[in-house]
């Protein structure tokens, strides 16, 4: 029996079932790490899985790819902060704050199109900006797209998070 082959076939499996009966197997995996699985609805846990499950081989390996979705960082990745958080950063990430709270439509794309316009508007550097972003709100440099993060996260959380970097980060 090839074991690597049917790491692949399992792969396959995950990426083949619909996003909702993945889900559907996450919660007992949600459940052993101490995350209540019933508050939050399906749609919000399939569309998790739909993010994260390109990552995993395995469903059991979906809460390392996804645990920042339902528990906010309190440490951030060392050598993140110290490639992506410089002194300025705070001063930026505050002023994120205020254009995130002027969304309207919080949902990936318009928050993307607002985010990415204000950034060229000021002349930040785009990566500096949002990896620091991403740091703030994920714990470290890595997982899904920034905007469809957030646009599960909802505002106040993703605000919450970049206030509480900007705090412990400073």
């Amino acid at each position: 029996f090839d074991y690597k082959k049917g790491i692949w076939f399992n792969h396959e499996y995950i990426m083949t079932k619909p996003d909702e009966k993945i889900a559907d197997l996450f919660k007992p995996v949600l459940r052993a790490e101490g995350i209540d699985a019933d508050k939050y609805s399906d749609a919000f846990l399939a569309k998790v899985v739909s993010l994260v499950k390109g990552r995993v081989n395995f469903v059991k390996e979906l809460w390392n790819q996804a645990c920042f979705f339902f528990v906010a960082p309190t440490e951030y990745s060392e050598k993140d902060v110290k490639k992506r958080w410089s002194e300025e950063t705070p001063r930026i990430m505050t002023e994120l704050i205020d254009v995130l709270r002027g969304i309207g439509d919080f949902s990936s794309k318009p928050s993307e199109d607002i985010v990415i316009g204000w950034i060229t508007q000021h002349g930040y550097h785009m990566g500096n900006v949002m990896n620091a972003f991403r740091l703030a709100v994920v714990g470290e440099c890595r997982g899904p797209h920034m905007f469809d993060i957030t646009e599960l996260l909802g505002k106040e959380e993703t605000v919450a998070r970049i206030r509480r970097a900007i705090d412990v980060l400073k």
